[in-house]
């Protein structure tokens, strides 16, 4: 799991904090149980972590 995180932050164009990657790493472990493939998830995972550094504002709620 954590080679996954990993794989994903190292995705990333700039440092990731520690609260994305603690929020990054909670995503993981919950796709994790619903049975997805370690390709699905760091596919996932990057989709999230892409939303976490820079959300859509069409999203935002506001």
């Amino acid at each position: 799991m954590n080679d996954i995180v990993e794989r994903v932050l190292s995705s990333a164009s700039h440092p990731v904090g520690a609260e994305a990657r603690e929020r990054v790493a909670q995503y993981i472990v919950l796709l994790a149980s619903t049975g997805k493939t370690s390709r699905d998830l760091e596919r996932f995972g990057k989709a999230y972590l892409r939303e976490i550094m820079k959300p859509d504002p069409r999203y935002s709620g506001c």
